[in-house]
C-alpha cells in the first residue's frame, strides 16, 4: 500500500497485511463533528505522532520514545537495572525539537532538546542522555508487524505499527558501566502511532519480547482504550507467528499500580497477572495539553492459547504495562 489516505481523502479502517509505506495523514479529509472542513495548516497541528521502543534484556529493560505534537515536542530515555532495582533516567520537553518521518516501514524519528538525543530508524537506535547512552541494531525480519487503523471518536483516527519481537545487538551504559545486549537472550518491541487522536485519550497497554525456556520467541502486545473500533491491536507472536486476540480486560488497583495486575481477553486467548517491579511516572499540565503517564516494569504468568490450540504457559516473562490519560 503506497499510501494510507487514498485519492478521495478517506481510509479504509483495518488490519492491512501489506506494508503501508506513508501515512499521510494531511490528506486526510478531516472535518469537525458539524461537517466543516479543517484547512491544511490546522491538520498539520491536530495530529499526534510517537515511537516508542522496548528493550528486555537480562540485565536490564529500557524505553525510550519521541513524541511529536508538532506543537510540543517530548522525549525520554530511561533503563532499570533489574539487580539493584534502580531506573536511570533522561527526559526533556520543549516546543520543537522533535521530527517522525510518516515512514513506518522505513521510519526516522529524533529527538534533541535538554541534554536528550534519540534517534530511530529501521535497523538501528540510539540514545544519549546524562550518564546514560544507548547504541543498538534492530532485525526484525522474522515478525511479521500488526499494521491496523481504526476510527477515533466522531471524524479521527489512528494507525498503529506494533512489532514485536525484534532482535537486537548492541550495548548500553551506564556512567562507566557498558551492558552488552544481544539476542535471544535480548529482545525490543517497537510502536509507531500516528493520528487525529481524540482529545482527551486515555488506555492501558501490556507487552513484552522474550524468549521462551524452550527457546521460542514470544511478542505480546494488549491494548484497552484505543483502538478498538471494529477492530484491535492485540496480537501475540510465537516465533513470528501472529495469533489474534479480541478485546482486553485489565482490572488493577487505580490507587496503588504497583499492586498486581489481572489481564484477561474475552476470547480466552489471554490470562495473565502483570507483577509490577518498578515504574517510570510523569505528569505534565501546560494547559492546552496534559499527561498522566505511568508505565511499569515488572513480570508477566498465567497462560496464552494460540490459534493452534496449543496452550503456552507464561512465567517469569519481563516486560511493560502502562496507565495513560492524555489531552492533547
Amino acid at each position: 500500500m503506497e499510501a494510507l489516505i487514498n485519492a478521495q481523502g478517506r481510509i479504509d479502517w483495518g488490519i492491512y497485511d501489506e506494508p503501508v509505506k506513508n501515512v499521510n495523514y494531511l490528506d486526510f479529509c478531516l472535518r469537525t463533528p458539524m461537517g466543516l472542513e479543517i484547512p491544511k495548516c490546522l491538520k498539520s497541528i491536530l495530529a499526534n505522532q510517537f515511537h516508542f521502543v522496548g528493550i528486555i534484556a537480562p540485565e536490564i529493560i529500557i524505553g525510550l520514545a519521541v513524541v511529536d505534537l508538532n506543537f510540543l515536542a517530548n522525549g525520554f530515555f530511561y533503563l532499570y537495572d533489574r539487580q539493584a532495582k534502580r531506573i536511570y533516567e533522561a527526559k526533556a520537553l520543549a516546543v520543537s525539537g522533535a521530527s517522525i518521518r510518516p515512514t513506518p516501514e522505513q521510519p526516522l524519528s529524533s529527538f534533541s532538546s535538554g541534554g536528550l538525543k534519540i534517534d530511530i530508524d529501521s535497523s538501528h537506535v540510539s540514545a544519549k542522555g546524562k550518564k546514560i547512552s544507548l547504541q543498538l541494531d534492530l532485525d526484525a525480519q522474522g515478525t511479521k508487524p500488526l499494521r491496523i487503523c481504526t476510527r477515533a471518536g466522531y471524524r479521527g483516527w489512528v494507525y498503529t505499527q506494533k512489532t514485536s519481537p525484534v532482535g537486537i545487538r548492541g550495548s548500553a551504559r551506564i556512567g562507566d558501566r557498558q551492558i552488552e545486549i544481544s539476542s535471544p537472550s535480548a529482545q525490543a518491541l517497537t510502536d509507531w502511532t500516528c493520528g487525529y487522536m481524540r482529545r482527551k485519550t486515555c488506555w492501558n497497554w501490556a507487552a513484552s519480547a522474550f524468549s521462551l525456556p524452550d527457546g521460542r520467541s514470544l511478542g505480546l502486545n494488549l491494548s484497552c482504550g484505543v483502538n478498538e473500533t471494529s477492530f484491535t491491536e492485540n496480537a501475540f507472536w510465537i516465533d513470528g507467528a501472529m495469533t489474534k486476540v479480541d478485546t482486553v480486560n485489565y482490572i488493577f488497583d487505580e490507587d496503588d499500580l504497583m499492586k498486581p495486575w489481572l489481564i484477561a481477553s474475552f476470547d480466552k486467548k489471554i490470562d495473565l497477572t502483570f507483577h509490577p517491579e518498578a515504574s517510570r511516572s510523569e505528569k505534565i499540565n501546560a494547559g492546552f495539553v496534559a499527561s498522566r503517564f505511568n508505565q511499569l516494569i515488572g513480570m508477566f504468568e498465567g497462560v496464552l492459547k494460540a490459534d493452534s490450540g496449543e496452550v503456552i504457559p507464561i512465567k517469569d516473562c519481563p516486560g511493560f504495562a502502562e496507565d495513560h490519560y492524555a489531552k492533547w
